[in-house]
């Protein structure tokens, strides 16, 4: 209980962490992709505004001033040119193919007819018509007015003499894209490492209190149990000798009855603390259900028929299961032994296995007073009874449905209840 109320905290923990972590990344990462288009839109809407855009000649551009500052010192000696600079084989930061090709740009005009009377390619340096031919002509055949081909960015204007294409290469913005994508997933699995570990210590952290004072219960319910045989054994034994003095006897009987139903409470509580403690192991085995359940069924034929009530079953024949042989058998035993004690007078119970594939279930249902809808959560908790009166007539300690829901959890399977309050009620297992 405690290891998966550990494993429950561990899971809303790191999954909140998580999704706020994941949220945050793909927040950034979706605002620096979203940042690049519009730039990128907005470039191309201004290329296409202006009507393109020309490199100025080289002769045009204005030459820096010669300013000579600071005088030169004469008494200096000139620098040896012949000695190679330090940075003479450095690698250019620019000669990567990416970063030259970032930011570029290159449209061309067309008249109505579509002739090509302008192309302007003078930004893309070692780029050629035949290039951005391939280019121009994926444009057109898309049918769409703005797009990516590639590397680049385009955009189709309709002008006055006919129409504008404008290409912008976008190397740059990609491989920045591409390289803060990798290092987000490097950084999500990086703190993922590291917000599993806090996840953990925080689970531990919360459930150590709870997990103190289960241990203390535990160990109480264990040593209670322990303690109260040895006093039940003796008060048992005492009454066998004075019921063989004084011959049948009410006040005796009533004693022995209830020194019974204390036995078979501590066995309960001393199987439920050994469950709760991981003590008790599941000895799996395939073994013939159809057979166990049918046994189980017809133990309870004798006790049904004394009290007047009806008793139907239906168990489909051949259907095996691998599991714990015993425990199963003490399922469908409590299950039985409830509604035989919670069924009316000349009631109905009905005992039920079938199999649907790699499914099997079984279902128990009695007709009876029932449980109310608000109360069916909570009939599966230690000690919790609908109708403490009624409870006390019939002999239940609301321990049974608790052995029941953990012998279902240690298989794996499902319990659920459905019923109509005041009518009838069922169990079914799902295994």
């Amino acid at each position: 209980m405690i290891k998966r109320l550990q494993i429950k905290i561990i899971a809303v923990i790191l999954g909140v962490l998580l999704l706020v972590f994941a949220a945050v990344l793909v927040v950034l990462n979706l605002s620096v992709y979203q940042t690049s288009v519009q730039r990128a839109d907005d470039f191309l809407a201004f290329v296409v505004d202006n009507d393109g855009i020309s490199m100025p000649p080289r002769d045009s551009i204005m030459p820096m001033p010669d300013i000579n500052w600071p005088p030169p010192d004469t008494n200096r000696p000139a620098p040896d040119m012949s000695r190679p600079r330090p940075d003479a084989n450095r690698p250019n930061r620019f000669s990567s193919p990416q970063m030259m090709r970032g930011g570029r740009f290159f449209y061309v005009k067309s008249d109505h007819n579509g002739v090509i009377f302008e192309e302007n390619l003078s930004f893309m340096f070692d780029f050629e018509s035949i290039d951005a031919q391939g280019y121009i002509t994926s444009a057109l055949s898309s049918g769409r007015e703005k797009g990516n081909i590639e590397n680049f960015s385009y955009v189709i204007a309709e002008k006055p003499y006919g129409q504008m294409i404008v290409f912008l290469e976008r190397s740059i913005d990609i491989l920045f894209i591409e390289q803060l994508s990798q290092m987000s997933i490097w950084v999500a699995g990086f703190v993922g490492v590291i917000l599993a570990c806090l996840a953990v210590f925080l689970a531990k952290w919360m459930v150590a209190p709870i997990k103190n004072s289960f241990e203390k219960q535990r160990r109480f319910i264990s040593d209670a149990s322990h303690e109260l045989k040895t006093p039940l054994t003796i008060i048992g034994a005492n009454v066998d000798v004075l019921e063989n003095d004084l011959g049948e006897n009410q006040r005796l009987e009533h004693i022995k009855s209830q020194t019974e139903r204390m036995n078979g409470l501590i066995h309960d509580l001393l199987a439920l603390a050994k469950m709760d403690d991981g003590q008790t192991d599941i000895i799996r085995s395939c073994f013939d259900l159809s057979s166990e359940v049918l046994n189980t069924a017809l133990e309870f034929e004798s006790c049904v028929f004394e009290e007047g009530k009806e008793y139907a079953y239906d168990i489909s024949e051949n259907i095996s299961y691998n599991g714990d042989e015993k425990q199963i058998k003490q399922l469908v035993a409590i299950l039985i032994d409830n509604a035989i004690r919670y069924s009316e007078e000349k009631g109905i119970i009905k005992v039920s296995l079938s199999s649907d594939g790699n499914r099997i279930r079984i279902s128990v249902f009695n007709t009876g007073i029932g449980v109310p809808d608000e109360q069916r959560g909570k009939i599966f908790e230690r000690f919790y009874r609908t109708d403490e009166s009624r409870s006390r007539e019939t002999g239940g300690y609301g321990v049974g449905l608790s052995i029941a829901k953990r012998i279902v959890e240690m298989h794996k399977g499902k319990i659920a209840v459905t019923g109509e309050y005041m009518k009838w009620i069922r169990f079914d297992v799902t295994l």
